[in-house]
């Protein structure tokens, strides 16, 4: 059942989802259908329900868990786009969207800001250092970027449910046309996995003509700060991957990838994670008629 599988994939952060939720991250064809595939579920003992909020654990903390993470989600997106209005002097910055548990209207005391930004083509290990540079010594360590990309590789090649979910629920914050072009560049492949999906339509910050951004720009291309660049490359890539042997050990080379046009840096294997859970609770389900595993993301 498609509605089964989207409940089961948000349960791996123990996130419970309303019937909206439900039928935009699915391939649910009507609402009628929706309809009948909860009911057969909530009579089989398969899901449960707590108010407007399904689960697929019979425990409401989880849902209380859910409501507290979605006020402080309000609370923290005002300082999200604070920081993204800064991070947009930044060189080679063109355009800056809200990713992570706050896109998806959930932060509490583990979670960061996350930021996915797009540059124009030059020196994108450098972007990555000022930004990093900026968050520890003025914000705190409150925020990440963590992928970064420039306009010449907007067109994302590993294509499954996690990165398709990641990518619809982007919040376009500086320079809506590009997000746009982005979207375009990869929305056939997103909607066979997300088919309900609708992009934000909405006014953001412009990237604005600065001559001391455009001249830090010339700078940071020439032979030097390109060498320079390469050398943080390595440095970058020894250092994400060396944690602990039991978080990397099944690091996939396209979850970690610097190089010119795009700085992919998740350091213990996130999405290879979260599909391997994936896969692990519907085999769960099929055997056992229920999620007997008590695995999680964040445990």
């Amino acid at each position: 059942m498609n509605a089964l599988k989207t409940i089961l994939y948000f349960s791996i952060f123990k996130y419970p989802i309303t019937k909206e939720e439900v039928f935009k991250f699915s391939k649910i064809k009507s609402k009628s259908q929706l309809d009948d595939e909860l009911e057969q579920l909530l009579d089989n003992g398969i899901i449960y329900k707590f108010d407007e909020i399904y689960n697929i654990k019979n425990n409401y903390a989880w849902v209380e868990r859910r409501l507290k993470g979605n006020i402080e989600a309000k609370k923290k997106m005002k300082k999200a786009r604070k920081m993204a209005n800064i991070m947009k002097y930044f060189p080679f910055v063109q355009s800056i969207m809200i990713s992570g548990t706050l896109s998806k209207n959930y932060m509490d005391e583990t979670t960061d800001i996350d930021f996915f930004v797009i540059t124009k083509p030059g020196n994108i290990v450098i972007s990555k250092f000022l930004m990093g540079t900026f968050r520890r010594l003025f914000a705190r360590n409150s925020f990440c970027v963590n992928f970064l990309l420039d306009w010449d590789n907007l067109y994302i090649k590993k294509q499954n449910i996690y990165t398709a979910i990641e990518i619809a629920t982007l919040i376009p914050v500086v320079n809506y046309d590009l997000y746009e072009k982005f979207i375009n560049t990869n929305n056939d492949w997103v909607l066979q996995y997300l088919p309900n999906i609708h992009f934000p339509e909405q006014k953001t910050d412009v990237i604005k003509k600065s001559i001391l951004k455009k001249s830090a720009e010339s700078l940071l291309q020439t032979k030097p700060f390109l060498k320079l660049g390469d050398w943080m490359r390595t440095k970058y890539l020894k250092k994400l991957g060396s944690g602990r042997a039991e978080q990397i050990q099944s690091l996939h080379s396209n979850e970690l990838e610097i190089n010119k046009g795009i700085f992919k840096g998740h350091r213990f294997s996130y999405e290879s994670r979260i599909l391997a859970l994936f896969e692990l609770y519907q085999k769960d389900i099929k055997a056992n008629g229920n999620l007997e595993i008590n695995t999680f993301f964040y445990d």
